[in-house]
């Protein structure tokens, strides 16, 4: 296997773990482990936190090691604040570059969303609804906001921890979806923004609820 594969392997299989809660928010990461956990040696798996820690999901510091990124309130406001800003461009660009075909590309993702309905919320509902919000990046055409919206959304999904506890609350932020893709239909620029604008507000006070529940219930969340 070339040097490169070995690179982006490690890299891939550190952030399914990061994904898949096999390792946690605020744990160590001795690479040792790792390179036995994923069969790989020493060098791919160094590259591949040192890229982790340069895109914020791991943090490193000299003689400690290597450490998940905790997860606390101003990460996740420091995160709503660009998502915001992103997604209220986006939309206004989605307008602006409105095409048939792309509306159809949205409804599409969009129907894909509202047709899987498990009892939880899990990774795949979590990844249609990514896919909506950067349906609408692309609508927008702008290369450098859906790239950066595509990593300030897997920072977000990476934090949401499935918690059952807030599903009861999602009614509202669901309807807020479904308006900004009707008003982006309509061609809408003001309404769709004002839904967009709702919708992560809304969704922004859902993961700081999300926080306190973990914390009153003492989840074992930080190591």
């Amino acid at each position: 296997m070339a040097a490169k594969d070995r690179h982006e392997n490690a890299y891939d299989a550190i952030k399914e773990l990061l994904f898949r809660r096999v390792i946690n928010p605020g744990q160590k990461l001795p690479y040792k482990d790792l390179c036995q956990l994923i069969g790989l040696s020493k060098t791919p798996i160094i590259n591949a936190l040192n890229r982790l820690v340069y895109e914020g999901f791991v943090s490193y510091e000299p003689n400690k090691g290597y450490r998940i990124t905790p997860i606390d309130e101003k990460s996740i406001s420091h995160l709503f604040e660009i998502r915001l800003e992103l997604e209220c461009l986006n939309v206004r660009n989605a307008v602006k570059n409105f095409t048939p075909e792309g509306y159809a590309k949205l409804q599409e993702r969009y129907n894909q969303l509202q047709g899987y309905t498990p009892e939880f919320t899990d990774r795949k509902k979590l990844s249609f609804d990514m896919e909506v919000h950067l349906e609408i990046a692309r609508m927008g055409g702008n290369p450098y906001s859906l790239t950066f919206l595509k990593t300030v959304l897997e920072h977000i999904f990476f934090m949401y921890q499935l918690e059952r506890g807030v599903e009861r609350r999602k009614e509202k932020i669901e309807y807020e979806h479904s308006k900004v893709v009707e008003n982006i239909g309509k061609q809408d620029i003001v309404a769709a923004e004002k839904h967009m604008r709702k919708h992560i507000e809304a969704l922004h006070r859902l993961m700081l609820d999300y926080l306190k529940e973990l914390k009153q219930n003492e989840e074992n969340f930080w190591v």
